[in-house]
């Protein structure tokens, strides 16, 4: 009878965790806690870049928030002379009120109502959010949605839930300025297109963009849209 001897088994030397100084990436393994951070980096280097009027989140959990912009994103953008507002969710129990200096400025606000997702809206054209999955790679992590119907009517929705929050009448904005939307408004007015072009160009219907016009007049004081664009002009506003 002959033995059938088998080769020998080579063992790979697996090296102890210790091993790898710390901050090092272990081969074979994915650094979850860098890939977020990476990503929360990215997202602020564009919302810095391309926000040109208004940033306005919705924060269900502020904690979970916190992982997926930088700090001091929303702080940057306000130095930088754009219009922000947050509103959040509750703290976890024991933690201290989200936003504390944005709250002190007036532009953090606690919600009335329950939010499902954080979302962010970029200058009421693009949507900043979630995966709905779980499971998905980017359920953590924003990602721009370019849906200017979706992003308008969700920055509309957001204005309303900001008045209720704040205790403000809706579209009312501080004495001397305009919201973004009206600023909008007046840079098509500047450009001479006829009302139908204009309302197109503004996702919305001719008798809207009527109302609109309407009061942004009344919000500049003016009698014709002649004086709408000097009061604009004499503000800096287009």
């Amino acid at each position: 009878m002959t033995e059938t001897i088998s080769p020998p088994v080579r063992l790979h030397r697996r090296e102890p965790l210790a091993a790898f100084r710390h901050g090092e990436p272990i081969p074979g393994r994915t650094s979850v806690v860098g890939t977020t951070r990476a990503a929360a980096a990215l997202l602020g280097a564009e919302l810095e870049e391309l926000t040109r009027e208004e940033l306005i989140a919705l924060v269900p959990e502020p904690w979970l928030f916190e992982r997926m912009v930088p700090p001091g994103l929303f702080t940057k953008l306000l130095r930088q002379g754009l219009t922000v507002r947050v509103l959040h969710g509750p703290a976890r129990p024991g933690e201290p009120a989200p936003f504390p200096a944005l709250t002190r400025l007036g532009t953090a606000a606690p919600t009335t109502f329950s939010l499902p997702y954080p979302v962010i809206v970029r200058d009421r054209s693009v949507l900043y959010m979630p995966h709905p999955d779980p499971r998905h790679p980017m359920a953590g992590r924003l990602a721009p949605q370019a849906h200017v119907v979706a992003a308008r009517s969700l920055a509309v929705a957001f204005d309303l839930a900001w008045a209720a929050a704040c205790g403000q009448p809706p579209n009312t904005p501080p004495p001397g300025q305009v919201t973004a939307e009206q600023r909008e408004i007046l840079q098509v007015l500047s450009n001479g297109v006829t009302d139908d072009h204009a309302a197109a160009q503004l996702h919305m219907s001719r008798r809207t963009f009527a109302r609109r016009v309407a009061a942004l007049m009344e919000s500049l004081g003016a009698t014709s849209r002649f004086q709408v664009g000097v009061q604009a002009a004499r503000r800096g506003l287009v």
